[in-house]
């Protein structure tokens, strides 16, 4: 056994497998029979969630599995112990400086002997995160690592390479839904006769076989250009973003919108989206304010104990928590992450001190027993609060922005209701 087994097996199953089912609604894993048992596998996933998209990979499949990490988080003696010991390598950039990228031969040595111990290794080959539903260019460090495994190897090492997508309906909140899509697995060995003949060309045909599994697995618009019409009628105006995580209903979407679009239709989309980024105002609240559209009385009826409880165990967590997203985050792709970590310590904590100050004020072990049955559920009565706290919150930076930029909110409000129009089309 190796002598960081148990801890990273602590955190994969105790921490991060039970944290990620509370904090989204439903994980789906789709095809994860696919993954060869008995032999090394190489997981391409996209990378749009920072490192939420790894979280739910190695929780949604059994692989003992390393990671290629950025360097820069391995800045500290401590970080570098703790990530070490969660399998994590740390992988080199030329930003990092050039004579640290020659460090990559002794990670990517490192690499090839974890694959022969039939482990997998997690590459996000995309090099860098974004939140746009696309599968970007590959780079090509992992067919260097794939390739040279097998060389070493006389190509008897039965490396599969599997391409993942990870969709999400919402990717930087929480108590929404995830589906992880496994790709089928593309095994090095059809490679070994062109890789003899032409390595680069080898490299490039597998980069290219392994996008093309990765964009069936999740939503992919093809044309960048045409993103922003896609981003407003598939996610931020959909009534139901239950298409965002099947790629089976998204992809036939994505064709037909294309299909019935005008270039006016991409222009008014992008200059929406430019709007409301200058105003920080988010477009998919937007339908909520113009229509008035409320949360259920009677579901608020039915979980205001739940809500009321959730409130008083969790309000001071949420605001900890909130006050380091909007302070400290710059870069959005890491909300998702950054929430979870510390509502993972967080939420527990507050519990922990709440049950002590019961306990000092002579609540029976029974009382508390109660209280810890009825708080799991106040989980849930606390993301309703927090939905209608946001949503009032946004309510009322649109009606601001109404009364003081008229002209520009009815320009918006115009190049809304054109594509509302296609909407309807879209879906109908």
């Amino acid at each position: 056994m190796r002598k960081n087994y148990l801890f990273y097996q602590f955190f994969r199953v105790i921490i991060t497998k039970w944290g990620l089912i509370f904090y989204y609604r439903k994980i789906r894993s789709i095809g994860r029979e696919k993954i060869p048992k008995k032999t090394p596998v190489m997981f391409i996933p996209n990378h749009q969630n920072s490192f939420m998209d790894a979280l739910l990979i190695v929780s949604t499949n059994w692989k003992y599995t390393f990671f290629l990490t950025r360097a820069q988080a391995f800045s500290s003696a401590f970080m570098r112990w703790f990530l070490e010991n969660l399998n994590m390598l740390p992988v080199y950039r030329i930003r990092d400086g050039i004579n640290s990228v020659t460090k990559n031969n002794a990670i990517f040595e490192r690499c090839i002997r974890m694959l022969e111990k039939n482990y997998a290794l997690l590459v996000f080959a995309e090099a860098n995160h974004n939140l746009n539903r696309r599968i970007r260019p590959l780079s090509k460090g992992f067919t260097r690592i794939a390739f040279d495994a097998e060389q070493q190897n006389n190509w008897d090492l039965n490396l599969h390479v599997v391409p993942i997508g990870v969709n999400y309906t919402r990717h930087k909140e929480s108590r929404n839904d995830v589906t992880v899509v496994y790709g089928d697995p593309i095994p090095m060995k059809k490679y070994q006769e062109l890789f003899q003949q032409d390595e680069r060309k080898a490299a490039n045909v597998l980069k290219n076989d392994v996008a093309k599994v990765m964009k069936a697995c999740t939503m992919h618009v093809q044309n960048a250009q045409h993103y922003f019409l896609h981003q407003l009628l598939l996610d931020d105006l959909a009534d139901d973003r239950s298409h965002l995580i099947d790629p089976k209903k998204v992809r036939p979407l994505n064709e037909k919108l294309d299909d019935l679009a005008s270039e006016e239709d991409y222009l008014a989309a992008q200059e929406l989206i430019e709007m409301a980024e200058k105003k920080h105002l988010d477009l998919s609240r937007l339908q909520e304010y113009t229509t008035g559209k409320q949360s259920s009385l009677w579901k608020k009826l039915l979980l205001s104990p739940f809500i009321l409880l959730g409130f008083l165990n969790f309000r001071i967590a949420y605001i900890l928590i909130d006050k380091v997203i909007r302070n400290t985050i710059k870069d959005h792709a890491f909300d998702a992450s950054i929430k979870f970590l510390l509502a993972v310590f967080l939420f527990p904590l507050s519990l922990v001190l709440i049950s002590f100050m019961l306990w000092i004020a002579g609540i029976s072990f029974e009382g508390l027993l109660i209280y810890w049955v009825t708080s799991f559920f106040s989980l849930f009565g606390f993301k309703e609060w927090v939905n209608s706290h946001k949503q009032r919150a946004h309510n009322r930076q649109w009606r601001e922005f109404a009364r003081n930029n008229v002209h520009l909110h009815a320009e918006m409000i115009e190049k809304l209701n054109r594509l509302l129009l296609l909407k309807q089309k879209l879906y109908n």
